[in-house]
């Protein structure tokens, strides 16, 4: 992908992917690395250039839900730092696969990740925040130790599996762009508390996520084939469409986008996947 024609299709990449992960706190990578390996970039390409401009934009909103005290501290060591060794492990793994090899499996990953949407849209339900333990029955110091206990091992499993997490979905990212659809989610499974926490801790996560494949797919290919103007491309048309992603987010029902995105990640993969399989 070279020229002008190629920078302003890029550009309008960005601003669909930022309209998509403004309206629903996810979307941006999946939908741009499928798209842009639609075109014919080769994936670690389309990998690195999502992931650089996640970088930009994901600091801005990781900031923002900083400021706003939508991030848990307590989740936020767990998810990167095993992301971060997930995302330099799928880095290497897309980087050690000759481009011709790499495009089915990514695109069979961006299916997945299309049908994983569509699922969620369909079927799943933000669980509401609920007391594992009656804090009536505390009567005496002894079940009240016995409660301190067991919300300090709940507590401990739960960032076991958050790391655990973070780890998978950073290395879907590193493979594919695909970091939001099983970080959020995922952690709206494991902690059933209000939603914010798991999108905005995920959000400043994914800035450090996205950084470490970056960085691993240009130690591995070097900074010469690195597609500047592609990402500048995608940074600007991301920041261009964050005021009518915002009005979207406000207006649109989130299920019939979240089964709108999935549907299109499906239908721009499907080819690839099928033309392998059959």
């Amino acid at each position: 992908m070279t020229g002008i024609s190629s920078i302003l299709i890029v550009g309008i990449i960005g601003i669909v992917g930022q309209v998509i992960d403004g309206s629903l706190g996810m979307g941006f990578g999946v939908f741009s690395s499928s798209l842009l390996i639609g075109t014919g970039l080769a994936p670690a390409v389309a990998v690195t250039v999502v992931n650089t401009a996640k970088i930009f934009t994901g600091l801005s909103s990781g900031l923002s839900h900083w400021k706003f005290g939508n991030v848990r501290r307590d989740w936020l060591l767990p998810l990167v730092l095993s992301g971060i060794a997930g995302g330099v492990l799928g880095a290497y793994l897309l980087t050690s696969i000759p481009p011709e090899v790499a495009r089915p499996w990514v695109s069979g990953l961006l299916l997945i990740a299309g049908g994983l949407l569509i699922w969620r849209s369909l079927r799943w339900r933000v669980p509401c925040a609920v007391r594992a333990w009656d804090k009536k029955c505390l009567g005496c110091p002894a079940q009240r130790r016995d409660w301190q206990w067991l919300t300090v091992q709940a507590k401990h499993h739960a960032l076991n599996k958050i790391g655990a997490l973070g780890f998978v979905a950073a290395l879907v990212n590193g493979l594919s762009g695909a970091y939001g659809p099983i970080a959020t989610s995922g952690m709206m499974f494991i902690e059933k508390d209000q939603p914010r926490y798991a999108v905005g801790t995920a959000n400043m996560a994914e800035v450090f996520v996205a950084a470490a494949v970056v960085t691993t797919i240009l130690f591995r290919q070097g900074p010469g084939e690195f597609p500047v103007a592609l990402v500048l491309a995608l940074v600007v048309g991301a920041a261009l469409a964050a005021p009518l992603a915002a009005y979207i987010c406000r207006s649109l029902p989130p299920r019939a986008l979240t089964f709108s995105i999935g549907a299109l990640l499906i239908a721009s993969n499907v080819g690839t996947v099928s033309s392998v399989l059959l």
